[in-house]
């Protein structure tokens, strides 16, 4: 078992020697390469010169490979170089997250037919499960019942049209009369709506006219009485300092006050007078003249209107007449319509498969009764159910591939329901709709679907394989090497695909990462780093 992992581990160090060999082998054809071009740069006279630098070149360049090799030897053989590490390359990608799930084909329109009439099931053109073209007829009706209630029906309204015509012939004498009252009762009522507005309007103004003087006077009535208070506290107190100029000013000006006074309490009196209210006053009386003049006319095309109405039919002969001409007349319509369904069958309104068929050959089935379902072909979608960690990179417009029975199709998320329901294991999930654009003749209802959602797509992104990338109580992190040794780095992930990851945070382009962590691999310790090829 020893001499086993002692030849599992020289194998490691051999194929460790073969890269830097490798390594080696390219940077001395490199050096090659870029001392050929200096040499064509010089003239032909520094050509022994030139000669000279090459031949010190090459002997540089193999002391180098000497010395890297005696590093990498030492470094792979000696005791402290630590376990060999694989490490991918941080680099710039493209990623398209998606999220995989399966679902039921359905179909997103689906129509229960019901018999139109009361009649007897003729034939049947369909069974369950078949697949139909619009304009399909599906089934047909016996027409012998159909087509003698027809009869009848049309025999009844002849009879009550008859009857219906003679009483409007009679009733012709009044018709005019009557119409002209009805016709002038209506603008009539509008007009002593408008009038009565109108009036209205009119007095509105005359109030807010009378108010507002009346507000005014009465302040300044207000403002007098406080300031005559003012000029008796001002009289007072110059007479008490003997001042008899002021006194005489005061008394003036408590005259003048006074006078003020007597001219307010005047215009409070001539309110009435205000020419303004005059004019609204007189505009008012105008108006409710024209108004008791509709009314008037009004009364006398109430009269009109009644005496016409008593001389056509009263109002139960009208209402009667009317009732049993307009059944008639109904009757025999929908028996027309009920003969043209029973003739027309029921006929499918879109390609669709039939679901369900209740309707049996020869039973007489009553108006809404169930005939069958029909699931429409065109309109198809998958419903699935996506737990609460999926829910959260799902939208309604997201395109999808849906494969159904080994054919792939275009889909779209249409719908996402706003409830949760909880499935057969107890875990609370979400309904969603995904919508099949091009269905075609292998989707068959009723089967399994499996759906893949394309929910984010970022390009050029710096990406990792998804398992480069670990995860502790302090977040996500990789473990990368820098000088030998082992150093941990927190980093931020974006979006995920199967195999690739998106580092937003932590991380620049070209830095080596551990590609696959073992439970030996700690923070700080000497390894062995071999990057994918």
């Amino acid at each position: 078992m020893t001499d086993m992992l002692r030849e599992k581990e020289d194998n490691k160090q051999d194929k460790s020697i073969g890269k830097v060999q490798k390594a080696e082998e390219k940077a001395k054809k490199a050096e090659e390469r870029k001392a050929k071009k200096e040499e064509k740069k010089l003239a032909r006279s520094e050509k022994p010169k030139m000669e000279k630098k090459k031949k010190k070149k090459i002997i540089w360049g193999s002391v180098a490979c000497v010395f890297v090799l005696f590093f990498v030897g030492n470094s792979v053989f000696a005791k402290d170089a630590g376990m060999v590490v694989n490490t991918t390359e941080v680099l710039k990608g493209d990623i398209e997250e998606t999220v995989s799930t399966s679902g039921m084909v359905a179909s997103e329109e689906v129509k229960v037919y019901f018999s139109q009439i009361n009649g007897t099931i003729g034939t049947l053109n369909v069974k369950k499960g078949d697949a139909v073209e619009s304009g399909t007829q599906l089934l047909v009706f016996d027409l012998d019942d159909a087509e003698l209630t027809k009869k009848q029906a049309d025999l009844q309204a002849q009879a009550k049209e008859g009857s219906y015509q003679n009483s409007v012939k009679r009733a012709n004498e009044n018709q005019g009369k009557l119409s002209e009252a009805n016709i002038n009762l209506t603008v009539l009522e509008q007009q002593i709506t408008d009038e009565e507005n109108y009036i209205k309007e009119l007095q509105a103004q005359l109030d807010e006219i009378q108010t507002g003087l009346s507000a005014y006077y009465n302040q300044a009535a207000t403002n007098i009485s406080i300031y005559a208070i003012q000029l008796e506290a001002d009289l007072e107190k110059a007479v008490s300092e003997k001042n008899q100029k002021e006194i005489d000013r005061l008394k003036k000006e408590i005259e003048n006050n006074s006078i003020a006074a007597q001219n307010v309490s005047y215009e409070l009196g001539q309110l009435a007078n205000d020419d303004r209210v005059k004019e609204l006053q007189d505009r008012i009386a105008e108006e409710q003249d024209k108004l008791k003049g509709y009314q008037e006319y009004k009364a006398e095309m109430e009269t009109q209107k009644a005496a016409s109405e008593s001389g056509v039919l009263n109002t139960h002969q009208k209402s009667e007449l009317e009732a049993n001409h307009e059944m008639a007349n109904l009757t025999a319509e929908e028996a027309g319509k009920d003969y043209s369904y029973a003739t027309e069958g029921v006929v499918a309104e879109f390609n669709g498969i039939v679901t369900e068929m209740s309707a049996v050959e020869g039973a007489t089935v009553v108006e809404g009764a169930n005939l069958l379902t029909l699931a429409n072909s065109d309109k198809v979608k998958v419903d699935i159910a996506v737990t609460k960690y999926d829910l959260e990179k799902l939208a309604v417009g997201q395109k999808a591939t849906v494969t159904v029975s080994g054919h792939e199709y275009e889909g779209e998320i249409v719908k996402i329901d706003r409830m949760a329901t909880t499935n057969s294991s107890g875990t609370a999930v979400v309904g969603a709709e995904v919508r099949i654009n091009n269905p075609d003749e292998y989707i068959y209802l009723g089967i399994e679907a499996k759906v893949e959602i394309y929910t984010e797509s970022a390009s050029q992104i710096l990406v990792l394989p998804v398992e480069c990338v670990n995860a502790d109580k302090e977040g996500d992190f990789v473990y990368t090497v820098e000088d030998g040794i082992v150093v941990k780095k927190m980093v931020v992930t974006g979006i995920s695909s199967d195999t690739h990851i998106e580092i937003k945070e932590g991380l620049v382009e070209g830095e080596q990462v551990i590609s696959s962590v073992s439970t030996g691999i700690t923070e700080g310790m000497p390894v062995t780093a071999i990057p994918a090829e």
